[in-house]
């Protein structure tokens, strides 16, 4: 058996850490230790602000107070049991999509029973986004072809951090991420985009046509989050463009132009979540790609520095500053933008 200590979300706007015991693994279960586990800010802030529309599902039990926040985490196996599949042995170096806690036990079946190996060269402290970044990355796999296309992304959190530096890595060029967030931007450049727009300078749209000498880029990423935007990234995108949704936008969106926006200027729209993009009923629509071949491409990218983290990590905090962070990402976005959850 393992103590384990598991950060929690008891109601809004308020965080804690409480302790667990977990039992050593049936035979089709896994027990893991995270070295690090990483905010998503959309998510997380979602339900830390009591506005997650799952919450108030009553078909989704694990969605309600108290709630154990975190989906992306880095560390070691501690224990197998026999019939777990992977052939995963004691003392491997994994990645996983584990909430915010010091240890893990997983089964075979559920949802979040995914387990991916290390690459030798890759620190748990830079794994630990891996599964995050995921949900950037479903831009370029869903855009298809990327090499040498312009590309430009709308919103520079976590999502569209990971959309952009994926996009680089993938061949796009020029890459342009739009945030009013000067910290945002610049962490952006640091990781190689070509160029960044401050919204609140002028309009976007024109701005991005004068930089690239035309109208719109061919792939826009909107990680916003915000259903109203996506007007705005429509207008981002050349004629036959595409605009490919990563962030997830909860509500509904406001005065969209079907006709003259989007059915004449031959847009194609699309939506691409982290995990539904790459589940079996939908590879197809993402070609060869699987979540497994997912994941494991970002472990390797991140090994070999082709996808960049400069820049992204911002805070490193104790499980008990859960509730600063949170409340860091809300008010004070010049300064906080990823942020690791160290557990040893």
């Amino acid at each position: 058996m393992v103590v384990a200590r598991q950060a929690v979300i008891t109601e809004p706007f308020k965080a804690g850490v409480r302790e667990v015991t977990l039992s050593d693994p049936a035979p089709n279960q896994i027990l893991l230790a995270a070295e690090y586990s990483a905010i998503s800010a959309g998510t997380e802030l979602a339900v830390y602000t009591g506005t997650h529309q799952w919450l108030k599902d009553p078909n989704l039990p694990d969605w309600k107070f108290p709630f154990r926040s975190g989906y992306s985490a880095a560390g070691r196996v501690l224990k197998v049991g026999k019939d777990f599949p992977g052939g995963f042995r004691e003392g491997d170096r994994v990645s996983f999509p584990g909430n915010h806690a010091s240890a893990e036990l997983l089964t075979v079946g559920h949802e979040r029973c995914r387990v991916w190996p290390l690459p030798n060269t890759l620190s748990a402290e830079k794994a630990a986004v891996a599964v995050i970044a995921r949900y950037g990355f479903g831009a370029s796999v869903r855009a298809g072809l990327t090499l040498g296309r312009s590309a430009a992304v709308l919103g520079l959190g976590i999502i569209g951090q990971f959309a952009l530096r994926c996009l680089i890595a993938a061949g796009a060029s020029p890459v342009v991420g739009i945030d009013g967030v000067p910290m945002r931007r610049a962490a952006a450049l640091a990781a190689g985009a070509d160029h960044c727009i401050d919204p609140s300078a002028g309009d976007a749209k024109d701005q991005l046509a004068a930089y690239l000498g035309t109208r719109g880029a061919e792939l826009i990423a909107d990680a916003t989050g915000v259903p109203d935007a996506i007007p705005t990234a429509m207008s981002l995108a050349c004629d036959g463009g595409q605009v490919v949704v990563v962030g997830s936008p909860r509500g509904k969106a406001k005065e969209v132009n079907f006709y003259d926006d989007l059915h004449r200027r031959y847009i194609e729209v699309t939506g691409a979540h982290g995990n539904m993009l790459f589940e079996p009923a939908h590879t197809r629509l993402a070609g060869a790609w699987d979540m497994n071949k997912a994941q494991m491409w970002l472990l390797r990218a991140l090994a070999a520095g082709r996808l960049s983290l400069t820049g992204l990590v911002t805070h490193t905090i104790a499980p008990e500053q859960l509730g600063d962070a949170y409340e860091g990402l809300l008010k004070d976005k010049d300064h906080y933008l990823g942020v690791l959850v160290k557990w040893v």
